[in-house]
């Protein structure tokens, strides 16, 4: 057998394999209908509002917003200005985002965030920051007055390799998600991308130092965690769908229990009122990255909310937009009928008016 006809034998089921594989990874053959929530509108002032949390308490949403296109066409995100934090008022269905006040000094460019409060009802915003395409911290921000924040500590580990989402266990304490194994806007990252290797990784700071917690993903992005710790839920964007893992000995010691497809690219997580997970998603990959190109090219947005209480994990759509009043959406949050929807790119969200409440 000549080297032409062996290398032909390996290669053809080899492209094959990768072909399927990218037409279900993107999918690129879905086929979609628009469905509606409620009454949307659009609110604007934070340029790609890509993360958001919610102080149920309170009512206030705080919104990780930042022009990630104009970093993205150069890569270089330090002569790039720097993104903002806003909150919005939940009691007020008429109000409008306003920008927070940082006392943080040089690059700022915030992506996923975690509200923490202790048991004194002092609270904290965990924020990650890239300050370059290979240098990351994660900000600490005691809430102070209304629109104001004090940054507390900077905390950064050799394992925050791309960080993209965090979830808070105790006060100096939490996972980060790496997206990719490799720095941002690398050749081996594209790589990682178009052949969906498993790089990806959740990494643990004890308080001290870090370490990695669960490794073998395909881009990990949104976390959460149970209230009792004992689950962390991984949203697998290549995966299109989301891993559930068991607590073992340690905060370090997990168990894949189960895992979900949905069939979209799910972004951040976040919990609802009745403990399900919300998720803004993005059925259609390619679509997703014309998007991020070209503000013109429109990405379906799809909100999805998983229910994880009980021992077979369920998922419905609750609303797909065709890209027409937002693209490319990475978060959803529920405040009672109060829908907002976070996009990664776009100059706004939406807020939308929930036709029925939430069911239990």
């Amino acid at each position: 057998m000549t080297k032409t006809r062996i290398a032909l034998l390996i290669g053809i089921p080899l492209i094959t394999i990768m072909g399927f594989r990218t037409v279900r990874d993107t999918g690129l053959l879905l086929s979609l209908e628009p469905i509606s929530i409620g009454q949307c509108e659009r609110i604007s002032g934070p340029i790609g509002a890509e993360d958001m949390s919610i102080d149920q308490i309170n009512n206030i949403a705080y919104i990780a917003a930042d022009d990630r296109r104009a970093y993205l066409r150069h890569g270089n995100m330090e002569n790039t200005e720097n993104g903002k934090l806003w909150t919005l008022d939940l009691s007020n269905p008429n109000s409008q985002p306003q920008i927070l006040t940082l006392d943080i000094d040089g690059i700022f460019h915030p992506h996923g965030m975690a509200l923490r409060s202790d048991e004194s009802g002092a609270k904290e915003l965990y924020v990650v920051n890239h300050l370059s395409t290979t240098k990351h911290e994660i900000d600490v921000f005691t809430i102070l007055a209304p629109g104001k924040l004090h940054l507390k500590r900077r905390i950064t580990y050799p394992e925050l390799i791309s960080p993209n989402d965090l979830v808070v266990v105790a006060e100096d304490q939490f996972f980060v998600s790496n997206d990719h194994g490799n720095p941002r806007h690398t050749v081996w990252e594209v790589l990682e991308d178009y052949l969906g290797l498993p790089f990806s990784s959740v990494t643990y700071f004890d308080g001290q130092k870090g370490h990695f917690a669960i490794e073998g993903l395909r881009y990990a992005n949104g976390l959460a965690l149970s209230a009792d710790q004992q689950s962390l839920y991984v949203a697998e964007s290549a995966g299109r769908g989301i891993k559930r893992y068991s607590k073992g000995t340690s905060m370090l010691d997990w168990e894949l229990e189960d895992s979900h497809y949905v069939d979209s690219m799910v972004d951040n997580l976040e919990w609802d009122e009745q403990g399900r997970l919300l998720t803004g998603a993005h059925p259609k990959g390619f679509d997703f990255l014309a998007h991020s190109k070209d503000a013109k090219a429109l990405s379906p947005s799809e909100i999805i909310r998983i229910d994880v209480r009980q021992k077979d994990i369920t998922h419905e759509t609750l609303h797909l937009d065709m890209g027409e009043g937002i693209s490319g959406s990475s978060v959803a949050v529920i405040n009672g009928q109060t829908l907002l929807i976070g996009p990664v790119f776009e100059p706004h969200f939406m807020r939308c008016t929930m036709e029925e409440a939430p069911k239990t």
